[in-house]
């Protein structure tokens, strides 16, 4: 299927590994102009370099998302080699795990929330006059699930605390963006297998080996189908999520969780 994206200018924020690696690999192999961000420039370097090698389009771009004059430099230079990118991706890490009577440091909760939201908010000024002024674009974050439905068991309230806020506003700007032709999603992944959620259960949980993941993730992870998601079953939805033909799924919450979620709404 043609996805009908060929040509496009792509920023993928983390994208030199786990989810968003696939989703840039997958951008490229549509025929869209990639442009990988993040902070380590030999991860971004060797993300970029195996994309042109599989005969893709990419540049690398080094840059700390809750920085504004980092994103607003990253976003111009992405603008001057292929273009205003048009087809955005954003996520964000922020782990400080812990229970409420564990985290007294109030600042630990205010650089989560400049992770996860406000990196958003800078990006989103970024990108979304250039896509208002094309009458076109796609701007997807992979979120979490436990930002809907928070997972006790893993110790995690400074992110469940957090994480909900990016949400609220990717839902309030999908609203007032819609007219211009600009989508905006959060897919919500559950338990992917990436090289952060397996070193963060076998830490943390105590979760070493492939089988013991298996039955940790059928027994006290509750998910139905008893494993780990792969990077690429992520990847495919939000790369249909930024193509043409998603043009009328917008302000959506998207979970790809193997099951996890138990809720038939």
């Amino acid at each position: 299927m043609d996805y009908g994206i060929r040509g496009r200018s792509a920023l993928v924020v983390g994208g030199s590994k786990g989810i968003g690696f696939e989703v840039a690999k997958m951008l490229a192999a549509e025929g869209c102009r990639v442009a990988v961000m993040a902070r380590t420039e030999t991860d971004v370097d060797a993300a970029v370099e195996e994309i042109r090698t599989g005969g893709g389009a990419a540049v690398g771009v080094c840059a700390d998302v809750t920085q504004p004059e980092q994103v607003d430099a990253a976003v111009a230079r992405i603008q001057n080699e292929h273009g205003a990118p048009l087809i955005v991706v954003g996520q964000a890490i922020y782990q400080r795990p812990g229970d409420f009577a564990d985290i007294d440091d109030l600042d630990i909760y205010r650089e989560s929330f400049e992770a996860y939201t406000i990196s958003h908010i800078l990006l989103l000024k970024a990108v979304l006059p250039a896509m208002q002024e094309a009458g076109w674009g796609r701007f997807v974050h992979i979120g979490s699930a436990t930002a809907k439905e928070p997972a006790g068991y893993i110790h995690h309230v400074v992110a469940n605390a957090t994480r909900p806020s990016t949400v609220g506003l990717l839902k309030t700007v999908s609203d007032e963006y819609a007219r211009y032709g600009i989508t905006v999603n959060t897919v919500a992944p559950g338990w992917i297998e990436t090289q952060n959620a397996i070193a963060y259960i076998e830490r943390n949980i105590g979760v070493a080996t492939e089988e013991h993941r298996r039955k940790f993730m059928l027994g006290e992870a509750r998910v139905p189908a008893a494993r780990m998601g792969k990077p690429h079953e992520i990847a495919s939805l939000i790369t249909y999520l930024c193509s043409e033909a998603a043009g009328y799924i917008t302000g959506a919450w998207i979970e790809v969780d193997g099951g996890l979620h138990r809720s038939a709404f």
